[in-house]
């Protein structure tokens, strides 16, 4: 699949004429990565969120050997600009995969959530 611009979406679609090559291929496939790209910089982060706002700090998080973990932050200079943001990117797909965005919590407002 691609955009408008002709970017690829990073996904896809197979149609199997035999049910049992489609599971045969979903076996055999599912969860294998294809090219080279698999994570997110701190500069394609901010490249993604910066038409919502200014952007005060951006982060990808990453285990100690460098390797993305799947998660970052993103601080803009207003609410309504992070407000807007969780409302047009919240399970946009990017590298295959659907973003969760939430707005920012104490620990201490996350951890009463967590326990209720």
């Amino acid at each position: 699949m691609r955009d408008a611009d002709r970017k690829t979406k990073c996904f896809g679609f197979v149609n199997f004429e035999n049910a049992d090559d489609a599971t045969q291929a979903v076996e055999a496939l599912n969860g294998q990565k294809f090219g080279d790209e698999e994570c997110i910089a701190d500069d394609k982060l901010k490249e993604l969120f910066s038409e919502f706002g200014t952007i005060m700090s951006c982060k990808v998080m990453q285990d100690p050997s460098g390797v993305g973990r799947g998660s970052g932050f993103v601080a803009f200079t207003t609410l309504e600009e992070a407000s807007r943001t969780l409302s047009e990117m919240n399970g946009k797909i990017v590298i295959s995969k659907p973003l969760n965005v939430a707005l920012a919590q104490k620990k201490e407002e996350s951890r009463a959530r967590l326990q209720a």
